[in-house]
């Protein structure tokens, strides 16, 4: 496809500094490769050529998109990461900083480990609740995100410095602080990495923090060959130190600069787009753009307004089965978003109720996370005794003084009785010390098989929670409050489901086995399956029909964003949800949710700010075509599934 007026534009921009504001969907990565391969096509030394972005997969993608374009002429392009070339400077002078250049790049464990050294140097507090209260305003302090810094907080910065050079090591904000001090105090250092970023192109500019685009400011000074690419609009990691004002200020600092506008879009339809336009034309801190669909207008976005976040999970799982049903679209055509991901709980149950496949991006799906995987093995343990692997973790979560010996002792005995481990822990002729502590939580299981079987469905599960221990390991393990309410919450989600699927007549057994259904043929075809993922994670990803649910006041816009006045980058962020969809775009809104224990809700404010003719109230307006389609598809699932179609 040949590059249309604005791209062309960009990409043969002769000289000077060039900001190239790419609305989402319109080829922004196609032009930044593009620009480079003219660069070394017009016999610019690659040298001279520094290409930066802000994850190694995007490095990754321009590079192999260079490798297809230009051969054996892209391997010497300099294609990395911020952290990457940081470090390169780093290495190369290692001896300005005081260090060797074989020095080491600490991550996250190592971090944690040299600051409780000093923590404990300092004679403060160095358990795991402290240190996650330290690192992340060490960091915040380093990359210059704190306007005030109590002296406490100063003396562990330099020491956790000092100890670093000690070891000659760097941590990830060092790559970016370390550079940036360099340049500033070495005007040799300077004037040799300005050669090599004498054609300087930055992607995603919209995420740099302040230290970020002062390190440009020093490779690429005066009226530079810099070629900055990103949208004001898609700025969402505000909370990580990202300021879109660094786009804001591009023209006060190179008064020279052109603008360029990428406005057409290639992924979605008319009304998607409209939806998007009209919500961000709210903010005011934008440099303005309307993205054009080359698609056709296609179908306005459709609005649900459901009772419970149960019945929005139900409804949503029920339409993707109807619309694979009737479109026969494979599933990864299809993606869920939701603000923050304590919200697929719901979601993950009722694609299991429909047997459809699912991949939880960017996190722990909710079946894997520790507090699930516990209350389903003493679960599985009491509806089937002979699950060695549940025993095995039933018995360590929570611990019970049961140590490896005694359970290598245990399994001898089951094989040579060939017995069960928990028929084993039940056995009287078993001889250890630690025998009566086996007996004792065989008995717990015995217990709890009987209460359910016979017994009352939400006593059963409680008793569970209660007899294990499991309930008070959580309250102990927690590091705070919030932490705490999520995972109990996780828990409680479950239980909720396990007592719907009583009343429906099911008992334990069965409800495990549903609820493993799925887990296998995830594995079999991990690409092909509904995406579930935060809003953050689906940047830069695009999909069929997206659903995003929790549409209401206090979950998006999300409370805290507006207690912080952060209301504009929760509006971006939704115009990045909305741009994900190529032809189908749901929101949808709940009266009701548990985490809020029943309170009423009410929908977002954004819902009211999208042009109301790119939406459809699909449950007030029963007669539409959106309503029409949705039962229609509907019954063809039915028909489907009973072999009528």
């Amino acid at each position: 496809m040949p590059l249309n007026k604005a791209q062309y534009q960009a990409v043969f921009h002769r000289g000077g500094p060039l900001l190239v504001l790419a609305g989402a969907g319109s080829g922004k990565t196609r032009v930044i490769t593009e620009r480079v391969a003219a660069l070394v096509e017009r016999e610019v030394a690659h040298d001279e050529i520094t290409a930066v972005t802000f994850t190694n997969k995007s490095a990754t993608e321009m590079r192999k998109r260079l490798t297809a374009r230009l051969g054996k002429r892209a391997k010497k392009l300099r294609i990395q990461t911020f952290h990457a070339l940081g470090l390169a400077m780093v290495r190369h002078h290692a001896e300005l900083l005081e260090r060797r250049d074989n020095l080491s790049v600490f991550g996250v464990a190592e971090q944690r480990a040299a600051v409780r050294s000093v923590l404990q140097e300092m004679g403060l507090p160095s358990d795991r609740q402290q240190l996650d209260g330290v690192m992340p305003r060490l960091s915040q302090y380093k990359n210059g995100m704190l306007k005030m810094v109590d002296p406490a907080l100063g003396t562990i910065r330099q020491r956790y410095d000092g100890l670093l050079q000690k070891m000659n090591a760097v941590d990830f904000d060092d790559l970016i602080g370390l550079p940036l001090r360099l340049l500033q105090q070495h005007a040799e250092v300077r004037a040799l990495w300005c050669l090599r970023a004498r054609y300087l192109l930055v992607d995603e500019y919209q995420d740099s923090s302040r230290m970020q685009y002062d390190l440009v400011r020093l490779l690429a000074p005066g009226n530079a060959n810099l070629t900055v690419v990103g949208d004001d609009d898609q700025s969402i990691y505000g909370w990580r130190g990202a300021e879109v004002r660094n786009l804001f200020q591009l023209e006060s600092d190179y008064p020279k600069l052109t603008v360029v506008r990428l406005e057409e879009n290639y992924r979605s339809t008319g009304a998607i787009l409209h939806a998007a336009n009209s919500l961000i034309a709210h903010n005011s801190e934008r440099l303005g753009k309307t993205l054009r669909s080359t698609l056709g207008p296609g179908k306005p976005a459709r609005i649900w307004e459901c009772a419970t976040s149960e019945d929005e999970a139900e409804r949503i799982a029920a339409d993707i089965r109807a619309q694979h049903a009737s479109s026969h679209e494979e599933w990864d055509n299809f993606c869920i978003l939701y603000r923050a991901s304590h919200q697929s709980r719901a979601i993950e149950l009722a694609l299991r109720e429909q047997e459809i496949p699912y991949h939880v991006s960017g996190g722990l799906s909710f079946f894997d996370r520790s507090e699930i995987r516990d209350v389903l093995a003493w679960m599985r343990l009491a509806s089937n005794f002979d699950d060695d692997l549940a025993f095995m973790r039933a018995i360590s979560k929570p611990r019970r003084g049961i140590g490896e010996v005694a359970l290598s002792q245990l399994g001898t005995h089951a094989q040579e009785h060939r017995q069960s481990l928990l028929e084993a822990a039940l056995d009287e002729t078993l001889t250890h010390r630690s025998s009566t502590s086996l007996m004792e939580f065989g008995e717990i299981l015995v217990g709890l098989e009987h209460e359910f079987i016979h017994g009352n469905a939400d006593d059963a599960f409680d008793s569970l929670l209660e007899t294990s221990g499991i309930r008070r390991m959580i309250e102990d393990e927690a590091k705070d409050e919030e932490v705490l309410q999520r995972r109990l919450g996780n828990v409680a989600e479950l239980r909720a489901w396990w007592l719907r699927h009583v009343e429906s007549g099911g008992g334990l057994t069965d409800f495990l086995q549903r609820l493993m259904l799925i887990a296998d043929s995830r594995q079999d075809n991990a690409e092909k399956q509904v995406r579930l993922m935060t809003v953050h994670a689906a940047k830069g990803l695009e999909f069929n029909h997206v659903y995003m649910i929790g549409m209401e006041e206090g979950s998006f816009p999300h409370k805290n964003a507006v207690a912080e006045q952060r209301l504009e980058e929760e509006r971006r962020l939704l115009y990045v949800a909305i741009t994900r969809a190529r032809h189908r775009l749901t929101l949808s809104c709940a009266g009701q949710r548990r985490r809020v224990g029943g309170e009423s809700l009410t929908p977002s404010r954004f819902l009211k700010e999208i042009d109301a003719t790119a939406l459809r109230f699909v449950d007030r307006d029963t007669d539409s075509d959106e309503a029409m389609e949705e039962a229609s598809n509907h019954m063809d699932a039915i028909r489907k599934k009973l072999g009528l179609a």
